[in-house]
């Protein structure tokens, strides 16, 4: 019997967008990707963040903090987890930098304890 990788694993997915469309893509991402990663099983918590980078662009940043590698790999499936997956339609409103995928196993097991309860 092999064990179960139990730590847990923070998945980043980085993109730029131009500042105008800050707000429609808050919004997109709170109605489809933020909900389709909180309902995935293993998934702790997930959320984006937005930085101005005061050239009329936006990094987004979407966290999401997973309980293990295997979960990660069966909601994604056979895709590259080096590479986020886009949405056709959104990929044109994309600015022209290149998107990313970062994970990052977390050292500690008690991870979950970092986060704020009411956030769970």
């Amino acid at each position: 019997m092999t064990k179960r990788n139990t730590k847990k694993i923070l998945r980043t997915y980085g993109f730029w967008i131009l500042a105008s469309l800050r707000d429609e893509c808050r919004e997109f991402l709170e109605a489809t990707t933020l909900k389709e990663l909180i309902a995935s099983p293993g998934n702790v918590r997930s959320v984006a963040l937005f930085r101005d980078q005061e050239d009329g662009t936006v990094e987004v940043v979407i966290l999401a903090l997973w309980d293990s590698m295997e979960s990660v790999m069966a909601f994604h499936g056979k895709q590259d987890l080096r590479n986020p997956r886009i949405d056709p339609t959104v990929q044109a409103k994309l600015f022209d930098r290149e998107p990313y995928v970062r994970q990052y196993a977390m050292s500690d097991p008690d991870a979950l304890a970092l986060i704020p309860p009411n956030w769970r």
